[in-house]
């Protein structure tokens, strides 16, 4: 390696890394995971061990897939490896979603059709209408992903001339991508090992939520050099494995089957949320077996306490809720001042909209939150607004399709809502960071949801989400939940949510439950006559 490698060595690895960032970015050899806790550098990793096998290893960018789980992440990795290696020809290097590196080969293989496109969703409903009756087909559409997901090709007569019509139209489903590729690969192991040989490095990132699909295509094309980056404490998408084989297919867990030699790396410092937060977050998920090595330290400063507030109902929580915002922005609307409801927050004016988060559990929550800023007039904007319907639909459409837009086309944004407060199900803020994140719906019933019956989400699953939800905030964090709420038609009585339980006394500040404030009459002009 000459002076002027020697240098660019120690730009790539040393000015920004800490050591556990470095020493993951420089294990390129070999079956690697690195497990990279929240707020850790996993992107910074990612984009530096890619600049590092193509500056200093002399690697061809075009031997290279790097595997991201959106395609807005993908985008922005290819922005920072550009920025990293600004005179390199990186038009080879293939920075793609699995979705996307299925379709390109297919392309390249001219498999199944010359032509391969992706049916949308009116293509798809069209071809359905005289297959299955028009109120069935989105849900029929549903229960067909999900066995293809399972990689396996539908055997009933329906399903079988829906394929067909796609295959006269040189369509295929979203799901058909990674069928079709493993099936060509079956039937041309000549091809299959063509493109083996081309991608010497395969990194895979947010491994935790990789499907049983998308690990059987990747894992065919990785040889020996394959490194997967993520969390096992933030796998909140188990529901798209769910029916595919007797036990439920868990990344980790196969990749440690399939590569028993791995080596196993931890990003242990968190450079995102305060002590306190870390601490408590690290409580919560401690009562979940480790698949990976938890070693997280907070490099910020203590902070302050975690507010833990109960309500009456979920009309105050949302009440309660805007006005701590607008304590923390510094100001306070004529109705709080009018009912002697304002509240001066220790760092208020300290924070913009565009730093605070709301979260919950179900899209349907969201509406309170909405009519309580609307009252005062702070701006907001919602993501994954949907129709009310019963709880079970709602919950599995709202999860399917958080999954769905991270595969397609998630938004890539620190800051979401710009110049507004961000209202979104911890579903979709997974990924992102906020100042300030208010937990809201707390509650025993609604996080951990529990449906009627048995097929709830496994306790451990909703821990992380829990979890995943307390790491998206950087100096503030404030959990609530309702004793009353009403949802789906019904009135429920809750009690707070267990995992609220698992903070310990020393890292939270309990609230006092306060009655909504009434407006005051003003007083009546004397009678002077």
């Amino acid at each position: 390696m000459g002076k002027n490698s020697e240098m660019s060595h120690a730009s790539l690895t040393n000015s920004e890394l800490d050591s556990s960032q470095r020493a993951a970015v420089l294990a390129t050899d070999g079956a690697i995971v690195i497990a990279a806790g929240p707020g850790t550098g996993k992107t910074r990793v990612f984009a530096h061990r890619i600049a590092h096998l193509i500056q200093d290893k002399g690697v061809p960018p075009g031997e290279i897939l790097a595997v991201s789980f959106t395609r807005s992440a993908a985008l922005e990795m290819r922005k920072r490896i550009a920025t990293l290696l600004p005179d390199a020809d990186l038009s080879n290097l293939w920075v793609e979603t699995c979705h996307a590196a299925a379709l390109r080969i297919l392309h390249a293989e001219k498999y199944p059709f010359p032509e391969l496109a992706i049916a949308e969703e009116e293509q798809r409903l069209e071809l359905l209408a005289d297959i299955v009756p028009r109120g069935k087909a989105k849900a029929w559409l549903e229960q067909l992903r999900g066995t293809k997901q399972c990689l396996e090709w539908p055997q009933d007569e329906a399903s079988q001339c829906y394929q067909e019509a796609l295959r006269r139209r040189g369509l295929a489903d979203f799901d058909d991508l990674f069928l079709f590729v493993l099936q060509l690969f079956a039937e041309r192991p000549e091809i299959l090992a063509r493109w083996r040989d081309r991608f010497r490095y395969v990194i895979m990132d947010e491994f935790q939520d990789t499907s049983l699909a998308h690990y059987r295509f990747i894992g065919r094309l990785a040889g020996e050099d394959f490194c997967v980056i993520g969390d096992p404490d933030q796998s909140i998408y188990g529901f798209a494995n769910e029916g595919c084989g007797a036990e439920r297919f868990e990344p980790f867990t196969q990749f440690a089957k399939d590569r028993p030699n791995r080596r196993t790396l931890a990003l242990s410092e968190n450079y995102r949320s305060q002590g306190i937060i870390l601490d408590a977050a690290q409580q919560v998920i401690a009562r979940n077996p480790a698949r990976v090595p938890r070693q997280l330290r907070a490099r910020l400063e203590r902070g302050m306490p975690i507010d833990i507030s109960g309500h009456q109902s979920d009309r105050q929580e949302a009440e309660m809720v805007v006005r701590r915002i607008e304590g923390l922005l510094g100001g306070a609307s004529r109705f709080t001042v009018d009912t002697g409801w304002a509240r001066d927050e220790a760092d208020s004016r300290s924070y913009g909209l565009s730093d605070i988060a709301i979260l919950y559990r179900l899209n349907a929550q969201a509406r309170l939150f909405e009519l309580a800023l609307e009252r005062i007039g702070l701006p907001y904007v919602t993501y994954g607004k949907k129709t009310k319907k019963d709880g079970r639909e709602v919950l599995a459409e709202e999860d399917l399709e958080d999954f769905r837009d991270n595969e397609r086309a998630a938004p890539s944004l620190v800051h979401p809502a710009g110049e507004s407060i961000t209202l979104m199900t911890v579903h979709r803020a997974k990924g992102l960071e906020f100042p300030v994140v208010f937990l809201t719906g707390c509650e025993d019933g609604i996080l951990p949801y529990r449906r009627e019956g048995d097929d709830s989400p496994s306790p451990e699953e909703e821990r992380r989400l829990f979890y995943v939800g307390m790491t998206r905030a950087g100096s503030r964090l404030l959990i609530s939940y309702a004793r009353k709420r009403f949802l789906f038609g019904k009135t429920l009585a809750l009690g707070p949510s267990p995992f609220v339980a698992d903070i310990e006394d020393e890292l939270r500040r309990l609230e006092k439950s306060e009655a909504l404030p009434r407006k005051r009459p003003k007083d009546k002009q004397p009678e002077l006559f």
